[in-house]
């Protein structure tokens, strides 16, 4: 049995998963390290590469007892694993022969499936791109490059270790060993033009690259960033200004090409990334490493965002989960609404399949004005959001629940 604490009532939780209930799965693995903390960043890094080769044995040693503990509730041989996303940090750091190890590790309790989607995530460095051609060996095909902005001053200020002419000649390289690349930018830096946006957005394109990831400069509390809006140091642009950075960005990729499928994520067809698609249908998904987040059978587990943490627990032989919790009706079906909002879409018979609720008369007159408003689009039975809508997905989400609430057809929080 698989045990784990629970958050909320301290005690251990049996979970037990029965394999003919679970399709595919996918596998995330955190890499935590990074040659520098860049200030805009909340995602669990630290930059004491020294632990990285303890790091390695104890992550291993988790993908054996999770996996073996997992492993134990169904059969292996069916047991399929159809994406590997290996984040962090800066997982290019991760030399070759450990990663050879970390997908053998996964391989020896579940089986990779021949065209699983193997990603790893770099930076637009020489150091990181010299393992280029030996990834390509162990199975790795799909690279995501932080690459954020092809304008030097502000990768300065965004505190990026890389400039923009490495950048583009990691891209260079990468496309010599895979047909799978995708580029994460960001928008809505103080003081940039449509100019500057253009800029890096021309340079992306000019790549033809399968994926481009684009996101909007975020103030998460507690980063140094947030600190410096906070003391007056950096002005934000206006939400406007950022809404037409992001409906420009939009347009452009739609333009040359790339499907708008979710609200940051543009891909030409055949390259929606398979694993990201996990989260946001709610699929399961099993997490190794520090501060990672799984799926299982209805419930969620985090491990604990902290090495040394993850260390002493494992050490002592236990999971190394900082909490795991069954999701309630009510958290399923808020999720559910939302990451489908954010994505491919809302489809209102796979909902009432799953959750026995009828949208189309609750929502019918919503549906209305929100395609009315070129907010949203409905066909097939699917409400997809437009770029426009996009941007202010979380408000629409809100709006719905709220409808759904009030219709009395399930207690929402």
């Amino acid at each position: 049995m698989l045990k784990a604490l629970d958050r909320k009532s301290s005690k251990k939780l049996e979970i037990t998963l029965r394999f003919n209930e679970v399709p595919p799965l996918g596998v995330y693995i955190h890499f935590p390290f990074c040659k520098r903390k860049c200030h805009y960043c909340d995602f669990y890094s630290i930059t004491n590469l020294q632990e990285i080769p303890n790091y390695i044995n104890f992550l291993l040693l988790e993908i054996h007892r999770r996996s073996q503990s997992i492993a134990e509730q169904f059969s292996v041989n069916n047991s399929a694993i159809n994406s590997i996303f290996i984040g962090g940090g800066t997982p290019s750091l991760i030399n070759p022969q450990n990663i050879e190890k970390i997908l053998s590790s996964i391989n020896k309790y579940f089986v990779i499936s021949s065209d699983a989607e193997i990603t790893l995530e770099c930076n637009p460095a020489a150091s990181d791109a010299k393992f280029f051609a030996e990834y390509a060996t162990l199975g790795i095909n799909r690279i995501s490059i932080g690459v954020q902005s092809f304008i030097d001053d502000e990768l300065r200020f965004l505190q990026r270790l890389h400039s923009a002419a490495e950048a583009r000649t990691t891209i260079e390289t990468a496309q010599k060993y895979f047909n799978n690349i995708s580029i994460d930018l960001i928008f809505g830096l103080p003081g940039q033009t449509f100019a500057d946006l253009q800029k890096s957005l021309s340079q992306a394109i000019a790549f033809e690259l399968p994926h481009i990831s684009y996101y909007a400069l975020i103030y998460e509390q507690g980063t140094p960033l947030h600190n410096d809006l906070l003391s007056g140091k950096v002005l934000p642009i206006s939400d406007e200004e950022s809404a037409d950075f992001y409906l420009q960005i939009s347009n452009t990729l739609r333009s040359c090409g790339y499907e708008h499928y979710e609200i940051s994520n543009f891909a030409r067809l055949g390259f929606r990334c398979r694993h990201n698609i996990k989260y946001w249908t709610c699929s399961d998904t099993l997490a190794f490493g520090a501060s990672a987040v799984g799926m299982l059978d209805g419930f969620r587990y985090k491990n604990v965002p902290d090495v040394s943490k993850y260390f002493t627990l494992l050490n002592e032989g236990n999971l190394p989960d900082e909490f795991c919790e069954k999701l309630t009706f009510d958290e399923r079906l808020t999720e559910s609404i939302f990451l489908s909002l954010r994505s491919l879409g809302l489809n209102f018979q796979d909902f009432h399949e799953q959750f026995g609720i009828d949208l189309s008369t609750i929502l019918n007159k919503e549906i209305e004005i929100l395609v009315a408003s070129n907010l949203a689009e409905f066909e097939n039975k699917t409400l997809k959001l437009t770029p426009k809508g996009y941007y202010i997905c979380d408000e629409i989400t809100l709006r719905l629940l709220k409808i759904i609430e009030k219709a009395n057809v399930q207690n929402i929080r």
